[in-house]
């Protein structure tokens, strides 16, 4: 792929959170409600926070991608689409409780539609596609999951 379309990042995932994020950490932002619990999201316009699902801390792999288009993992277990405002002057990073790094994909449009899957093969690993909007897509999930999730179902933003 070209350069800046694509990266990978070994995260340690801890306290039941990735987040991708257009600013600075926030610990108003970061609060989950009952509703966020059970939607599995907390959804912010440039600061977004997804349950990785499993609950102990763990190593697992991040595959950032930057596209036209997106195309689902055949090994995707969980499937969400939310829109994601970035701002030039912050960086963009990926993070749990315990790391962040900062994203180098060349993200120079300020909204996109952010697809986060959680997939599983020999392990757990989790992916988020980045493709440029002009209009906000309206959050919600891609698949019918295990975990409540329902195919079209939209999701709430902000702590509810």
């Amino acid at each position: 792929m070209e350069k800046n379309k694509q990266q990978v990042i070994d995260l340690l995932i801890s306290h039941n959170q990735i987040l991708v994020r257009s600013k600075p950490y926030s610990e108003e932002l970061s609060q989950w409600g009952k509703q966020n619990i059970a939607q599995g999201a907390v959804i912010h316009k440039d600061y977004v926070i997804f349950d990785p699902l499993p609950d102990d801390a763990f190593g697992a792999n991040v595959f950032l991608t930057l596209s036209d288009s997106f195309t689902m993992d055949n090994q995707t277990q969980r499937c969400i689409v939310v829109p994601f405002y970035t701002h030039p002057k912050n960086t963009i990073e990926v993070a749990s409780a315990t790391e962040k790094f900062t994203i180098n994909l060349q993200l120079d449009a300020p909204l996109y539609s952010l697809y986060y899957e959680i997939c599983e093969g020999d392990e757990v690993f989790y992916k988020f596609t980045f493709i440029p909007a002009l209009v906000p897509i309206t959050a919600h999930y891609i698949i019918d999951d295990q975990w409540g999730g329902k195919k079209g179902k939209m999701l709430q933003s902000g702590k509810v």
